[in-house]
């Protein structure tokens, strides 16, 4: 394979590899991210993950995942109804995107926006956004994550992205997304 690692040393001289002082390493491909899943099966190599039997899903987050543009939480943050109160029942995803912003310095400022559903008066849904916005802003803030990263925005029911007209459409509407404003260089 060419990667200046004799075969009779090398654990995969299939594949080009770098030199490490463990056997059953040395030559194989390096594990960017670190979370014991070597690149070449690893389906999100700079992002910690858990192994999968899925290929497309190995190695990669189950909750939170890096793009170039978002930071996508794969589950909804959960309010109690009509209040910006978090449930419990987040506080799991949200030491997850604490998590990813700390392995992410590079993302230096971080859009934290609310969105609801088209039930109610457009202006409260606007507030009740912003305070959503506001309050997992401050969770990740108790999570360590530095407050000039985050920006909190609510945009009520204007960005639906599901069918108001519909419960399941209503859900998809009812969310907490995480823009990237502005990447710096990774140290």
């Amino acid at each position: 394979d060419q990667d200046g690692v004799l075969d009779a040393e090398d654990a995969c001289p299939d594949i080009k590899g770098i030199k490490t002082a463990d056997p059953t390493t040395n030559g194989c491909p390096g594990d960017t991210d670190g979370d014991t899943i070597r690149d070449d099966k690893d389906a999100c190599p700079n992002e910690k993950g858990k192994p999968d039997p899925d290929p497309t899903k190995n190695g990669c987050p189950t909750s939170v995942r890096v793009t170039e543009t978002e930071v996508i939480i794969l589950q909804q943050v959960q309010f109690d109804t009509s209040k910006a109160t978090i449930k419990k029942v987040s506080d799991p995803l949200l030491d997850e995107v604490a998590a990813v912003f700390k392995e992410h310095p590079e993302l230096t400022k971080i859009e934290v926006q609310g969105h609801t559903d088209s039930k109610g008066v457009p202006a409260q849904n606007k507030t009740l956004s912003q305070n959503r916005a506001e309050s997992v802003k401050k969770a990740l803030i108790k999570r360590g994550i530095g407050e000039g990263r985050l920006v909190p925005k609510g945009y009520g029911q204007d960005k639906p992205i599901g069918d108001n007209t519909t419960d399941e459409g209503r859900q998809k509407n009812r969310r907490v997304q995480f823009v990237i404003l502005e990447k710096g260089n990774k140290e």
